[in-house]
């Protein structure tokens, strides 16, 4: 307001001029409104207040901004930091301007402006004078610019000249460097030290060289395109900076001013395109002129190259050369190793073999047998087969030497080859050639000399194996011809000792026949002692037998002396042996005992016996085998004694002039000097390798003297052993027989003794024996018999002593039946008389059985006795030892005994028969006296307990309903609990919750609501409005409850989550029945009934587990107290009926009531009675009917055993007048109140139930309310992974496109050489301009196909997502139509809720009525339609075609009918109606649109994401192509 009030400012306006003074009026009016406009929207400082509905991306990780943290953390007084009273004072003054209406914001923009004009000064020549100064400052701008345009020329031109100068230096010393690197090949002598890497190398240096060079030149072309930019740069700037500056001197207009300035451009443009082409022109020059230098050079070292493979080629041949005329190839070292182990292996062999040979030194007899000679020979020959062998193997080794040198050869060969390869020297074709004709020559000589030399060595061991084969082959026959001979003699004896012991088998054959049959004789004279029967004849026998024994001791002797002559006549035999054997043997050796020769051996002829003819065929063969067919035995010539042989005994041999084939030679012995195995004799000169293993013959010939000297000392030794072996054999012999004949007579010297002793003694023995067994036998008999008949006396003393002990016991029993409180007990007392009195005749019958079966067994077992007594009397022909006399004596005793046993069984079977009728008379007599005296007490007794069992199941039935409800009320408080955890587990998932989906959660929650419906139909709560729910799912089966009747009261069901003893409904508990227990005068407590037992141990359990207590002031109706209660009634007793009771069906009971009161008279009364509970039928689904339909049966069945009891009474007293009432009408009072009592309580319970029904339906409906945002949130979350996994597919597809077509980039810019510039080129440059342009056309497609397909992607996924989501929520609205609420059942009798006072007066002041206490629902309920979502927000809208238009100027059809589907209203997804409103629906409904605006941005933004990339993408595309159309044109400038 102060402003308006000040005086406003004067203004000008110059006369004549009114519009211009309007003018100024007007753009002051703006600029102040402008102004005024401003103020209010101006922001203190920058930066916001968080707001409330800032989530965590706005406020980050804390709770704090930004903002917020400097004010907390600035120090107070702090002039930096910001006031956040001041900001906070703004920002509400922002608020308040912008919620203020627009007109008031202009009314006070309108006031703020001024309100007088004043007008300029007239007569002013301003105009005139600006344009003048306009003018000279216009051109004196044009001068300043030409200058600066001239400056800037003058400074770039030096530039370019050093530039220029610079590179030519820079060419003139790498000229020279280059020449110094040439310089290197130049001489040969240097050349031949290079190697091809570094020829390479040194090419790469004079290579490198030439880009550098380029790279100088191209860096020249670059720098002057740089000059000559900065200089464009500098210029433009200049004409920028004029440009302006005169047209804001503005002496011409500002189009004339750009013209002007234009011109100027052009022509600096001509100028500066003119300095570009000289540019290249040089460039060109310069590229060109660098090229045809290398290839000069590269020329002139490709010659130099050549020359160096020449002179390394030679150096190699040369090389080869040396190397194969050096030692280690001529004289490989590896043979001579060879050979000198060869060696070493034959002395081994050789010292083996000759231990062998010398081995046959201790080769005589015994030892020297054929087996020995021959294995002695294998041996042999084994270590010769060993030493051909070692030839053999050291041969193939010395081969494999020389092989190996001769590889190594070749090896050294492939070596010089990849030498010559590797180091570039010769390629394959020219190392092939140089191998063939200067290598392999060398090679295959040396080879040669190796052959040769092998082929020599091999010749001369085989020559040599050959002929030591042959000498030992030899040796081996001739000491085989001396083993034979002594096989022959050994035969010999065997033979002579197998014809002495034929001769003693013979003569002992002989003697055995005769003595066997002496035996025979003996064995039948002890056969007929064996069977006498007397003395005398026992006698006789044994005269017998003693006179065969003496026949056989005379046999023995005389076998004695015929085999004892026998054996002396073996040496004589022996004798005869020997001399054969010494014949054979000299003729064999060659020798003979007579200087005169063989003759006269064969003129004396020897004793002829019976193995002369032997002995003399095997000298023959043996003759005929070694001795020579030239000189025989028989040749009428005269033998020439050659040498006289003394034995180590002095016993001179013969030697005569014969030899056989492989005997001793005799030029052998033609020098009188002996020879030894160590004498030297003369040798060749041989190699080592053949010295090492020969065998001289003189070796051999001593071998063979050696031989015969040992054979000839072992016959005279032989002779004299072999005469006294055998006159040992005969002493032994001798001794044997005489030992034999002692033994014989010892064991023989006994045998009279022993058949009296074991024959006649023994026999006389078993006649005695077999008289005194039939006495014992007898004896025996009689005494079993007397025993028992003691026994059958004894048992009768017994059965007395037990019948009086029965009476007592039976008599004993009559106090129980007067103190009995239950009917079973006297029930059980009646039965145990007849259990006692069958305990009684058990007990005799089975004394009877036991005797009737001992006396059984006893006389069998003597008869069997008797009888197998007289079985055992067998004959000797049988295999016993009675004789036919004695059988016939004994059998006549035992037939007396066996008539004694029949007597004594009839005498005491007699007295058995009637024993056990008498017994059992005097029983039945004393129990059946007993029962009559007691039968009344029974029947009253057992009334009683009728009584008290029907009150008792009918608590035992309600307790079950009650624990039927309680476990259904526990179930479904299971499944809410169940239901809530689940619903956390999904909606906060974590590894130690349970794991599963949200359509598990809604499979489970539609199995709740089933248990739900359950419920409500057992407690029979619903409203008749209240719809069936839909058939759901089976729940799982609900556990088992723990609550009933405890201590005979009604259990209220335990709130959520709370166990049943801490519940506050126990308070409203009412007991029915407590425990029954009967005591008989604080004595021992009766068995129960076996129903009642049952029932007690159940709920007994129960109530002893849930630790309850009875709050209830009834007690159970006990005998003893519904008997007080009768009594009370004072009534009349009735008459005395039957004195038995029967149980009445609880079916029948109503028609048996109403016949048996009719009887009475009293029909109407028992009649009102019986329907004190209605009349049926009473619905059995749910509690109460259940409940009713209990009592109803119980109070037909109570007044139906009354009747019957009252009837059979009659008119006695009852026994026990303190229990039973007098008369019918006391007794069905007192059943009517208690049941009525019952009633009563089950009502109270049921409307607890009710109650707790309800919180748990208000509970469920809040649950289920949070299940519809995890379903279709995990539905969301599961479309949108869908659909990005598919974009990803899409796009990873493309990305290998898109590689590919970068490769082809690639190779195209590579290709893309500047030689391709070149006009002969110019076809080249035109292919791979057409592949590029295929490429970029291929690519644009692949971008725009891409485009579509993703488009195409996400559209079709979000029509997927929008029917999921819409049959998702119409699943779930239809699901909780069969949700039952609150408001579907029974309210029931609700406790007004009592409130504080000071509640009370605030409800009053706020007019609310305190009476009011009716439910009012938290939503309105009730049918309800719910909208669908829209369908068509997510569709891709195709771009509208464009139409031609007709002449007429109008519209087509088809225009039309797109416009009216234009203006069509949006399509949406089926709406659905549902019969009630409930939290699920109202959250379903929120949850399925906020999931659809989510999955919509979702939408919109992909679309703009690939929008963008598909720009990003041509945009791309469109630089490389210029690029590339940039670099062609310049390639093609080149030239």
């Amino acid at each position: 307001m102060a402003e308006t009030q000040a005086a406003p400012p004067v203004r000008v306006a110059p006369s004549g001029k009114v519009y211009r003074q309007i003018f100024d009026a007007e753009v002051q009016l703006v600029k102040s409104y402008d102004k005024v406009k401003e103020k209010p929207r101006a922001s203190p400082t920058s930066g916001l207040l968080p707001l409330v509905h800032e989530g965590r991306a706005t406020t980050g990780t804390g709770i704090l901004t930004a903002r917020q943290k400097t004010w907390i953390e600035g120090m107070p007084n702090d002039s930096t930091i910001e006031n956040p009273v001041l900001y906070r004072k703004a920002v509400n003054l922002v608020s308040d301007r912008s919620k203020e209406p627009e007109s008031l914001t202009a009314a006070r923009e309108v006031r703020g402006l001024e309100d007088v004009v004043v007008a300029e000064k007239t007569g002013s020549d301003i105009i005139e004078r600006i344009a003048e100064s306009r003018r000279q400052r216009h051109e004196s701008a044009l001068e300043d610019m030409h200058q600066e345009l001239g400056v800037i020329s003058t400074d770039t031109e030096p530039k370019i000249a050093n530039l220029g100068e610079t590179l030519m230096g820079y060419l003139e010393e790498n000229d020279q460097e280059i020449d110094q690197l040439l310089s290197r090949i130049a001489d040969d002598s240097m050349l031949i030290d290079y190697s091809l890497p570094q020829l390479r190398e040194l090419w790469v240096m004079v290579a490198s060289q030439s880009s550098v060079r380029r790279e100088k030149i191209h860096e020249l072309d670059s720098e002057l395109q740089k000059v000559e930019d900065s200089r464009m740069d500098q210029i433009s700037e200049v004409l920028k900076s004029y440009a302006k500056t005169l047209e804001q001197i503005a002496h011409m207009m500002a189009p004339d001013v750009t013209r002007r300035m234009e011109k100027e451009a052009m022509e600096i443009n001509q100028s500066v395109l003119a300095n570009k082409r000289a540019y290249a022109d040089l460039f060109a020059r310069l590229m060109t002129a660098d090229v045809e230098r290398e290839k000069k050079q590269h020329l002139q070292w490709l010659d130099r190259v050549g020359d160096w493979r020449e002179l390394n080629t030679k150096r190699t041949i040369e090389q080869f050369r040396e190397f194969m005329h050096s030692a280690p190839v001529v004289q490989p070292p590896g043979a001579d190793q060879v050979l000198e182990h060869l060696l070493t292996e034959q002395k081994a062999q050789a010292q083996k073999r000759m231990d062998l040979l010398n081995s046959i030194k201790d080769m005589k007899p015994p030892s020297s047998t054929k087996t020995s000679v021959y294995e002695w020979y294998n041996a042999l020959s084994t270590v010769n087969e060993q030493i051909d062998q070692l030839h053999v193997q050291y041969m193939g080794k010395l081969h494999g030497e020389y092989e190996k040198v001769c590889q190594e050869c070749l090896t050294e060969i492939e070596k010089y080859r990849e030498l010559l390869i590797t180091r570039g020297i010769c390629g394959q074709e020219r190392s092939l050639q140089v191998i063939n004709e200067h290598f392999l020559p060398l090679v295959g000589e040396r080879q040669r000399a190796f052959e040769d030399k092998l082929e020599a060595m091999d010749k001369a061991l085989e020559e040599l194996s050959e002929e030591s084969a042959n000498q030992l082959k030899s040796l081996f026959k001739f000491a085989q011809g001396g083993a034979h001979i002594w096989d022959v003699h050994e035969i010999g004896l065997a033979k002579q000792e197998r014809v002495l012991q034929e001769k003693l088998e013979a003569c002992r054959h002989s003697h055995d026949a005769s003595n066997q049959d002496r035996e025979a004789n003996l064995d039948i004279v002890m056969d007929h002692m064996r069977q006498d029967s007397t003395e005398e004849a026992l006698q006789n026998s044994l005269q017998q037998a003693l006179t065969m024994l003496n026949i056989i001791k005379e046999g023995y002797e005389l076998f004695h002396g015929q085999q004892v002559n026998i054996v002396k006549g073996y040496p004589s035999m022996v004798t005869d042996e020997l001399t054969n054997y010494d014949a054979a043997l000299c003729r064999f050796f060659g020798v003979d005992r007579n200087p005169t020769g063989p003759s006269k051996t064969t003129t004396k002829s020897p004793r002829k016996k019976k193995g002369d003819t032997t002995a003399r065929s095997v000298s023959s063969m043996s003759t005929s085998s070694f001795v020579s067919t030239k000189v025989s035995s028989t040749s009428p010539l005269p033998a020439v004694i050659h040498e006289v042989l003394t034995t180590k005994k002095g016993t001179s041999f013969y030697v005569l002039t014969e030899a056989g084939e492989h005997g001793i030679p005799p030029e052998a012995d033609s020098t009188s000097e002996p020879v030894f195995l160590t004498e030297s004799e003369t040798k060749e000169d041989l190699p080592a390798y053949i010295e090492n293993v020969k065998l001289f013959k003189s070796l051999f010939v001593a071998l063979k003297k050696h031989m015969r000297m040992e054979f000839l000392n072992h016959l005279e030794e032989w002779t004299g052993q072999a005469v006294e072996r055998a006159k040992s054999v005969v002493a032994a012999k001798c001794e044997e027989l005489n030992s034999e004949l002692d033994l014989r007579l010892h064991l023989h010297s006994p045998r009279a003794k022993r058949i009296e002793m074991d024959v006649h003694n023994v026999r006389a023995a078993e006649l005695v024996m077999h008289q005194e067994r039939v006495s014992r036998h007898c004896k025996g008999i009689t005494t079993a018999l007397n025993e028992l008949k003691s026994r059958f006396t004894d048992l009768n003393t017994e059965h007395n002593r037990m019948f009086e002990q029965f009476r007592e016991h039976i008599e004993n029993m009559e106090h129980i039946f007067i103190n009995a409180t239950k009917s079973a007990k006297l029930v059980s007392l009646t039965n145990s008389l007849q259990t006692e009195l069958e305990k009684f005749m058990d007990t005799i019958r089975v004394s009877l059985r036991q005797f009737r079966g001992f006396l059984d067994d006893t006389l069998a077992t003597l008869r069997e006795s008797n009888a197998r007594f007289r079985m055992s009397f067998k004959l000797f022909s049988d295999g016993g030892n009675f004789s036919p006399e004695e059988i016939e004596e004994y059998r006549k005793k035992l037939e007396r005994m066996a008539n004694k046993i029949d007597s004594a069984e009839g005498f005491v079977m007699a007295d058995l028969e009637g024993m056990e009728a008498r017994r059992l008379e005097q029983a039945t007599e004393v129990v059946n006296k007993f029962e009559d005296r007691f039968k009344n007490h029974l029947m009253d007794l057992i009334f009683i307990e009728k009584v008290t069992r029907w009150f008792t199941n009918t608590q035992v039935k309600i307790k079950s309903e009650v624990q039927e409800s309680n476990t259904q009320s526990q179930t479904l408080h299971n499944h809410l609990n169940r239901l809530e955890r689940r619903i956390d587990a999904v909606a906060k998932p974590n590894p130690d919750k349970e794991q599963l989906t949200p359509q598990q959660l809604v499979d489970y929650m539609a199995e709740v609501m089933e248990t739900v419906h359950d419920r409500s139909q057992y407690l029979n709560c619903l409203k008749e409005s209240a719809p069936p729910p839909e058939p759901a799912p089976a729940p799982a089966p609900a556990p088992t409850g723990r609550v009933g009747f405890v201590d005979g009261a009604l259990v209220q069901p335990g709130k959520g989550g709370k166990q049943v003893a801490e519940d506050a409904s126990i308070g409203v508990i009412k007991n029915i029945l407590k425990t029954q227990k009967v005591q008989a005068d604080g004595a021992e407590v009766d068995a129960e009934d076996d129903k009642t037992a049952a029932a007690r141990a159940v709920f007994g359990d129960e109530r002893q587990r849930t630790g309850l207590r009875s709050v209830a002031t009834s007690r159970p109706p006990t005998s003893s107290s519904i008997a007080t209660s009768l009594k009370k009634s004072g009534r009349a007793t009735l008459t005395r009926g039957d004195t038995t009771l029967s149980m009445v069906s609880a079916g029948g009971g109503t028609q048996q009531v109403k016949r048996l009161s009719g009887r009475r008279g009293s029909k109407s009364k028992i009649e009102k009675r019986v329907t004190v509970f209605g009349e049926g039928p009473y619905e059995l689904t749910h509690f109460l009917g259940l409940v009713r339909k209990i009592l109803s049966d119980a109070l037909e069945g109570l007044f139906t055993i009354g009747e019957v009891y009252y009837k059979q009474k009659g008119n006695r007293t009852p026994t026990r007048p303190e229990n039973i009432q007098s008369n019918m009408d006391d007794f069905a009072d007192i059943v009517v109140g208690k049941l009525q009592s019952y009633q009563q309580q089950a009502d109270e319970y049921h409307n607890a139930c009710l109650q707790e029904f309800r919180q748990q339906l208000t509970r469920l409906e809040e649950l289920v309310a949070d299940v519809p945002s995890l379903v279709v949130t995990e539905l969301l979350q599961t479309h949108l992974q869908t659909a990005a996994a598919s974009r990803e597919n899409i796009q990873a597809n493309f990305s290998q496109r898109v590689k590919g077509w970068d490769t082809e980039k690639q190779t195209h810019e590579n290709d893309l050489r500047p030689t391709l510039g070149h006009p002969q080129k110019a076809g080249e440059l035109k292919t791979l301009c057409d592949r590029e342009d295929a490429r970029n056309l291929e690519q644009l497609r692949g971008i725009q196909d891409n485009n579509q397909a993703l488009q195409d992607c996400v559209s079709q996924h979000a029509q997927s997502f929008v029917a999921d989501l819409s049959q998702t929520g119409e699943k779930l609205l239809l699901l909780y139509d069969n949700l039952l609420t609150i408001d579907d059942v029974q309210t029931g009798r609700i406790d007004i809720e009592k409130f504080p006072t000071t509640t009370l007066i605030r409800k009053k002041q706020a007019g609310i009525d305190l009476n009011d206490h009716e439910y009012r629902p938290t939503l309105p309920r009730g049918s309800n339609t719910w909208p669908g979502i829209p369908a068509d927000d997510m569709v891709l809208q195709k771009p509208p075609e464009i139409k031609p238009v007709t002449k007429s100027g109008r519209k087509t059809a088809t225009e039309k009918k797109s416009k009216t589907k234009q203006v069509q209203k949006p399509k949406t997804t089926a709406a659905v109606s549902t019969a009630k409103t409930t939290l699920g629906h109202s959250s379903t409904v929120e949850a399925r649109d906020k999931a659809y605006q989510d999955y919509l941005n979702k939408f919109k933004f992909s679309l703009s994401s690939i929008a963008d990339q598909k720009d990003a993408q041509l945009t791309s595309e469109t630089r490389w192509t210029d690029n590339w159309s940039t670099s062609v044109q310049k390639v093609k400038d080149l030239y």
